[in-house]
């Protein structure tokens, strides 16, 4: 594989070499420079050459050790080459870019270009020597070549010096992607044995009991556990569940038992103290049945195994589930009969193979296709991995002879093992076209189960120059055609991180494939090990897994004298999701000003998830360098020395610490994506316009003249894709310079946010200004109307807009995409007519000060249905708002979630709802008496200051959930069974001023009941609850003690204990939650019931597990 990443490495090579020695550059006056011309040509017809030797070449197939060696010297030249081209040509940028500082901008670059202007030519080209030490490093590269083929008797190279060319690169994706139960199958019938164990009486004999799955690699055991896993059988019986992977070669009981406190809480996890850990653990499995899944145990000894286990001591009833490999592993830690996974049978096996390589339907297939398919199907043996694979890897394609070569190969009768690649899977890698392997071998860098973004990877690609260039593409959208393969042919899957964008992992035996291909050139390090190197690498990374090694030193390290091309430290102690990594302040990287010697060929530098707190003024030596990541370290500021990197295109800067961004960076004139953080004090040069390829630039903030940007740098700015947040709009005087801007040209946004603040954490920078002028309302309003984004936004937000109206664009249908708007802290007196928008789901209002009336302006001119595809609507601190009149009998035909909150002045709302909301949330309105007719609402949440009349006279005939917290204002509720006649669930929470619920024995057709923290409530004995009740939860309600003696008598027989039950009423619960933050501290009784400025009374009213009485059968009590 080495072979190819170095022919890769000369393609690129010559043809960027072929475009340096145009004649204008080449024309020389000296015999000298004429020589070094000569030589450089001679390295490109070389070059040639070689690449077609290398590509044609499979190191895995070379018995000779001789000529191992001298395929290895052609990969080093290949290298070398590669670094003396990129150096001249880091030269020429170099010149290019002193000369314009030297001249100034020329009229042309001076020149605003406007809309429907063609893309500006490359200048002409600099007539630029060789460099003395560069022309003799090229010389002794050809001697070295002509002293390698003339050793080699048997090497051969073509003579021909033509154009380095590769097949087209055709890729047939599938309609629709392999997800959900598509690639599964035969293992129906496993998942249920393995159920029916979990629930057997044998499994609820000990505190916890263990049962192992155990199978090959490839088998499919993490597929059947995560079928187990998210069985609602098991949901319902467990009430906690975790899942843990553990996918590590030794088994560290801190980091394991970190990550199930995680999984546990759905929470982070950075305590490093065992007995903390402990605790915590104990507080999740005590007094409750848990089901905690430990994927991919590979490496366990039983002292270790018995410390893992006592932190679960406590433990009501617990259920481990491993999945191993090992046999031996299954016998120590089970406590039940180990499930042994079989192999998939001949029929399954082709019916799997048939869904990959045939899709959903096999009408298309021939019969001399299936006679191949079942010889293929049968070489893999059944297990389902394999089959994946190389029936993904054939997907599309219609020769035959491919079909008969892949299922007479070689291959498949090496010996299969644990210690070796599995012959599917390697046949399917020499499948790949050529620019996928290359691609594909980068993974090896990577820890197993370690989760990547996908753009991360494309971008490494895209710097590295693996990426074949079409003329009509971006790399971006070539990498991702690239990627997309990848998932296609099961060599990448989609991870259950939860995230957006979403994660991406590799499943360990592609990871041995990635790195039994990769070759020596490729080293992946763990910190412990970090002396044991060999020097011969040239792609390094170093990960951090364990809490014992995270001082990275890396004199430690034996560096290659010729240099490397990546160095990349990897945050592998917590693997939750890709954003977010743990214990990143605690991992410090050190590297000695002698090693900075050994990293000057890199292209790639990656620092992200660790402690980081400044960048080096040497890393300016680093001109080959393309791409630089500091996401997620602690910097504040980038050295100016950065700005000499003119080859980067890629600086990934997204940390909340950074407060200034180098003025020298306009000199970056190759980058293409520079990452900001949103949050992070930001404050940015003038300059930014002038890196006119940027498609990736988050973050633009706007300072006040002088040193710092303008919102006119946007002008050229034309390729920004995805996202665009300005700030510091309020610095905006002149509305010439928000035209210039240009935002409507900037077709490829697709979520835009401008704040007319310096954003969440201004920054007080000491940066002189020649101005600190600002917008008056009047200008806000003409420099609002001048940034009129393109018709594709998606997504709009508005922050801290001044101005008295709204500009004539806001709300016109003609933006048919526009599915999402946040509008925050406005001052004016009206809505915007946003009805006429076609897919607008999502509308947020929020602390909107002039507001008093909302009524026909906010619908729009629309003759028929307002607001068409709208699903969700916010109003929330709309201070002054009185009134919301004037709704259309068919308007919000899709509305499904309305919520008021924190509208201390509205008394009136609309009599008529539509008859698709389904869920309404009233906070702290508490002038408002009543409700509108909503026909079909079946879920209401009154919470804080609410109006006891608006309560009492609630007439909703479809209600089936109603909860009321935190609220002070309620003394009595009236309940009116034929108001609301289906009421299944009633939440009462957090109400201390409370003394009575009338009409709670009228409910009929209540089944939970749900009463916390009402210290005053006092209830009649003598009147029955409803029949149907199943639970009945009371908490910290002193003067219900004797009631809740009463009821419990009486429904002894008729409260359900089951886990049934259990499960309906947490989902009910669920669909009650706002999701707000102080809705989750109420859920875990962190939350004072005198928050709006009333005395403190939180200690009183935290959770407490003794003071919590449930009832769910005769004479229970558990915590919920």
């Amino acid at each position: 594989m080495a072979g190819l990443v170095a022919s890769g490495i000369i393609k690129w090579t010559a043809n960027k070499l072929s475009s340096l020695l145009s004649p204008p550059v080449v024309s020389a006056s000296s015999d000298e420079q004429s020589t070094s011309f000569r030589d450089l040509r001679e390295l490109q017809r070389t070059m040639a050459r070689v690449q077609r030797t290398l590509n044609a070449m499979d190191e895995h197939n070379i018995r000779d050790e001789a000529e191992r060696l001298r395929l290895w010297e052609l990969q080093q030249f290949a290298y070398d080459a590669q670094d003396a081209v990129d150096e001249y040509r880091y030269e020429l940028l170099r010149r290019r870019m002193e000369d314009q500082t030297n001249q100034g901008q020329s009229s042309r670059s001076r020149k605003r270009k406007h809309k429907g202007d063609k893309k500006e030519p490359e200048p002409s080209p600099i007539k630029v020597p060789v460099p003395d030490d560069l022309a003799a490093r090229v010389r002794k590269i050809l001697e070295r070549f002509n002293e390698i083929t003339k050793a080699w008797d048997h090497f051969r190279l073509s003579e021909s010096d033509a154009p380095i060319r590769e097949d087209d690169y055709d890729v047939k994706i599938l309609t629709a992607p392999y997800v959900g139960d598509f690639n599964i199958v035969g293992r129906e019938e496993d998942k249920e044995s393995i159920i029916e164990q979990l629930l057997s009486d044998e499994a609820g004999q000990a505190n916890v009991s263990v049962l192992s799955i155990v199978g090959m690699g490839g088998l499919g055991k993490t597929t059947v556990a995560q079928m187990v896993y998210n069985d609602e059988r098991v949901s319902k019986y467990f009430k906690l569940k975790g899942w843990v992977d553990v996918s590590e070669d030794h088994f560290d009981v801190k980091e394991i038992a970190r990550k199930i406190v995680m999984s546990f809480t759905r929470n982070p996890c950075d305590t490093e103290d065992m007995d903390n850990l402990k605790d915590m653990i104990m507080a999740q499995v005590q007094h409750t049945e848990f089901f905690l899944v430990l994927d991919n145990v590979w490496n366990v000894k039983k002292e270790l195994w018995d410390d893992l286990l006592a932190l679960m001591v406590g433990a009501q009833s617990g259920m481990i589930l491993v999945t191993t490999r090992d046999e031996t592993i299954s016998t120590m830690v089970g406590t039940m009969p180990s499930y042994d996974l079989s192999f998939l049978s001949s029929e399954e096996s082709w019916q799997l193979f048939k869904r990959m390589a045939f899709g959903c339907t096999d009408q298309h297939m021939g019969q001399q296709f299936e006679g191949f398919g079942r010889k293929i199907v049968e070489k893999c043996g059944g297990l389902p991995l394999a089959i994946k694979v190389i029936g993904s890897s054939l997907h599309g394609e219609t020769n035959e002879e491919t079909w008969k070569d892949v299922s007479e190969d070689d291959q498949w009768k090496l010996p299969v093992g644990e210690d070796r690649v599995l012959p599917a899977l390697k046949l399917s890698y020499d499948r790949m076209p050529t620019q996928l392997k290359r691609c594909f071998v980068f993974l090896s860098l990577l820890p197993k189960g370690y989760y990547f973004w996908k753009e991360d990877l494309i971008n490494l690609w895209m710097c590295l120059g693996l990426l074949k260039q079409y003329s009509t593409r971006r790399h971006e959208n070539i990498g991702t055609m690239y990627f997309d393969d990848l998932i296609q042919r099961t060599m990448v899957q989609r991870a259950e991180s939860g995230e957006k964008p979403e994660c991406f992992v590799t499943h360990d035996l592609i990871h041995d494939l990635a790195n039994f291909v990769s070759g020596g050139d490729f080293l992946r390090l763990n910190t412990q090990y970090l002396h044991e190197t060999n020097g011969n690498f040239r792609y390094l990374s170093v990960v951090i897994s364990s809490s014992d090694h995270t001082d990275v030193a890396l004199n430690s390290v034996r560096m290659p004298s010729r240099g490397i091309r990546i160095l990349k430290f990897v945050n592998a102690r917590d693997n939750r999701s890709c954003s977010s990594k743990l214990f990143s302040h605690s991992i410090n990287i050190k590297i000695p000003t002698e090693t900075w010697q050994n990293l000057k060929q890199l292209r790639a530098l990656d620092f992200s998830h660790s402690a980081l707190t400044q960048v080096p003024d040497s890393i300016r030596e680093l001109k080959l360098l393309r791409y630089l990541s500091l996401f997620q370290t602690r910097i504040n500021t980038i050295p100016e020395s950065i700005s000499d990197l003119y080859n980067l295109r890629v600086l990934d800067a997204r940390t909340d610490s950074l407060r200034e961004i180098p003025r020298g960076i306009q000199k970056l004139v190759n980058l293409r994506h520079l990452n900001l953080d949103l949050w992070s004090p930001l404050c940015m040069p003038r300059g930014i316009g002038a890196l006119k390829g940027l498609q990736t630039l988050p973050r633009f903030s706007i300072g006040s003249e002088g040193w710092h940007c303008n919102v006119t740098e946007l002008h050229h700015l034309v390729n920004i894709h995805g996202e665009l947040c300005i700030t510091g709009l309020r610095r905006v005087t002149n509305v010439n310079d928000a035209q210039t801007a240009n935002l409507v040209s900037k077709n490829h946004l697709q979520i835009l946010r401008l704040d007319w603040s310096d954003g969440v954490c201004p920054n007080n920078c000491s940066h002189p200004s020649s101005s600190n002028d600002v917008a008056t309302p009047e200008q806000e309003e003409e420099i609002f109307e001048s940034l009129r984004p393109h018709k594709n936004i998606e997504e709009l937000e508005v922050i801290n807009y001044s101005g008295y109206r709204y500009p004539s664009w806001f709300g016109a249908s003609t933006f048919m995409d526009l599915a999402k708007i946040i509008l925050c802290q406005h001052s004016c007196k009206f809505l915007p007519p946003l009805g006429e928008l076609p897919r607008l789901r999502i509308l947020s209002m929020e602390y909107m000060t002039g507001v008093e009336h909302v009524g026909q302006e906010f619908r729009g001119s629309i003759t028929t249905r307002a607001f068409p595809a709208l699903e969700e609507l916010e109003f929330k601190e709309i201070l002054k708002w009185v009134e919301w009149s004037q709704i259309g009998q068919d308007d919000f035909p899709s509305l499904r979630l309305l919520k008021i909150k924190e509208n201390h002045e509205l008394r009136y709302l609309p009599h008529t709802l539509s008859s698709s909301l389904t869920k309404l949330v009233i906070k702290d309105c508490s002038k408002l008496a009543s409700l509108p007719a909503i026909p079909n609402l079946t879920a209401l949440v009154l919470k804080g200051k609410i109006n006891e009349q608006l309560l009492n006279d609630l007439h909703f005939p479809c209600l089936r959930s109603l909860k009321v917290l935190l609220s002070r204002s309620i003394e009595h509720i009236l309940l009116d069974s034929r108001n609301h006649p289906l009421l299944e669930v009633l939440v009462i929470s957090v109400c201390p001023c409370l003394h009575s619920i009338m009409g709670l024995s009228n409910l009929g057709s209540l089944k939970f009941l749900n009463i916390n923290r009402c210290p005053y409530l006092q209830l009649p004995s003598d009147k029955p609850l409803s029949p149907h009740l199943q639970r009945l939860t009371i908490t910290k309600c002193p003067l219900l003690a004797h009631w809740l003696e009463i009821q419990n008598s009486r429904l002894q027989c008729q409260l359900d204990g089951s886990k049934d039950a259990w499960y309906e009423e947490q989902q009910a619960l669920y669909e009650l939650n706002d999701a707000s933050e102080d809705e989750q501290r109420e859920e875990f009784g962190l939350l004072s019931e005198d928050e709006n400025g009333e005395e403190d009374d939180e200690q009183d009213h935290e959770q407490s597990e003794d003071q919590e009485t449930h009832y769910g059968n005769n004479d229970s009590s558990e915590d919920e």
